[in-house]
């Protein structure tokens, strides 16, 4: 079988590719725009899924499965938002059109949680039946939505390529950086007056056995990813043994909106939202489907990264 995985380099791909390396069924192919370790040239390509000489190469190869990592989480200072979405949504969607030409027979995407937005009126527990509403004014959410959209309008128009379209929640692994664990190094840990903003955890490892099993198996569909179990924001500032102080969200987003264009601050007033109204993700439909059982719930997966994390996150 050949697979063919981008964003290889990222912390879930290098993983992934790990795995598959040891697997002597698998012929792998991967692209990243750095090097891989371990990856000969001939099957690893440092492209910009931009490149249309990238597309070239896909069809050069003919890959059974496509599992597509390949996204921008935090936008790069040197970054703009139309190229994060050149990246994220024509990228795909130019993969999308290559994979039906050349009778892929199934792609397996990561979307994520922010698919379905950050609101208000989000219910108790989102299920994979619920609308995907990612917020327009959050590129990352946007960004989602839209590709999530293409996914369906794919599945209708093309269903000889199967799909597996995986959400996780926050995906962590040892020495993980990202937007929220740029949250866990702060001294004071800020939340929202009057919201728990729970967070439900996925270990990167039963990350990468759920993407392995839908890359390797018959499954098919759209499933939440996520371990058992939410972890409140002030749960997180006690685990870490930092203060924590619950901030009116108007007060808020008036502090950032003076913040952000001084430079003071990384996030904007739209982002207050990020940690008002967490999308918390039901598990049921993936550990019904999937023989892989979750091997960490999500207070289990966030000790994990603690412990594991060479960075000092705990207070002393």
């Amino acid at each position: 079988m050949k697979i063919l995985i981008t964003g290889a380099a990222g912390d879930i791909g290098s993983r992934l590719v790990d795995d598959f390396q040891h697997n002597p069924q698998v012929d792998l192919y991967t692209t990243a725009l750095a090097s891989l370790p371990g990856c000969v040239q001939s099957t690893h390509k440092s492209f910009d899924i931009r490149d249309p000489a990238f597309i070239q190469w896909v069809k050069q190869i003919k890959p059974d499965v496509i599992i597509h990592l390949a996204s921008i989480i935090q936008l790069p200072e040197n970054m703009s938002r139309e190229q994060a979405y050149d990246i994220d949504v024509k990228a795909t969607q130019s993969l999308l059109d290559a994979a039906v030409e050349i009778g892929v027979k199934k792609i397996v995407v990561t979307s994520s949680g922010a698919a379905y937005g950050y609101w208000s009126d989000n219910p108790q527990w989102l299920t994979e039946d619920m609308p995907v509403r990612g917020n327009d004014d959050y590129f990352y959410s946007s960004h989602k939505r839209q590709v999530e959209e293409m996914l369906a309008y794919y599945r209708a128009k093309y269903p000889a390529l199967q799909q597996v379209v995986l959400r996780p929640g926050t995906v962590l692994g040892p020495n993980f950086e990202n937007p929220i664990t740029s949250m866990f190094s702060k001294k004071i840990i800020t939340g929202i007056a009057g919201s728990p903003s729970p967070f439900v955890i996925i270990w990167v490892d039963d990350l990468v056995a759920y993407l392995i099993e839908a890359a390797l198996t018959d499954v098919a569909g759209v499933f939440n990813v996520a371990g058992d179990g939410t972890l409140t924001l002030k749960q997180i500032a006690k685990h870490l043994k930092k203060p924590y102080v619950g901030i009116p969200s108007g007060l808020l987003r008036a502090v950032l909106f003076i913040l952000k264009p001084l430079g003071l601050s990384q996030y904007g007033p739209e982002q207050v939202k990020f940690i008002e109204f967490r999308p918390v993700l039901a598990n049921k439909k993936i550990k019904k489907v999937f023989n892989h059982q979750p091997a960490k719930s999500t207070e289990q997966a966030f000790f994990a990264f603690l412990d594991q994390s060479q960075k000092e996150y705990v207070k002393s």
